[in-house]
């Protein structure tokens, strides 16, 4: 079954909106994003049972006129779909690496001006002098 036949099909689109609560459930369970190209939607959809040319243009028009696959999907281009996680940011965070050297230079200097007094007053003092026996 191809989208554009969706629109005549209950049970495809039925099918359809089954598999993608699958995913965002899967995704959900394991607090990540859920992204499908259009090759692994076809192929999804094909081990399930049904047929389906997935593509941008063909999938625009579905999401357009089904309000059940709106909710469900977060963005769609022409690389393939991104579905709605719940509890998902809308943006990954960045990891290491990502700072600018000059804010990390900042946090290293601030962390060792606030050390240093202590560490400063620490080695000042006069070692106690040894128990005589």
């Amino acid at each position: 079954m191809r989208f554009f036949e969706f629109a005549n099909s209950d049970t495809g689109l039925d099918k359809f909106v089954i598999i993608l609560k699958n995913f965002i459930g899967r995704a959900a369970s394991k607090k990540a994003p859920a992204r499908m190209n259009w090759d692994s939607l076809q192929r999804i959809a094909q081990q399930s049972g049904f047929e389906m040319g997935a593509d941008y243009e063909t999938f625009k028009q579905i999401y357009d006129t089904t309000p059940a696959i709106q909710n469900l999907v977060k963005d769609f281009n022409a690389d393939g779909i991104e579905l709605a996680v719940p509890g998902i940011p809308d943006e990954e965070p960045k990891g290491s690496g990502t700072q600018n050297p000059q804010d990390s230079q900042a946090a290293v200097d601030a962390a060792a001006a606030s050390a240093a007094p202590g560490i400063t007053a620490q080695s000042q003092q006069t070692p106690p002098a040894p128990a005589l026996t």
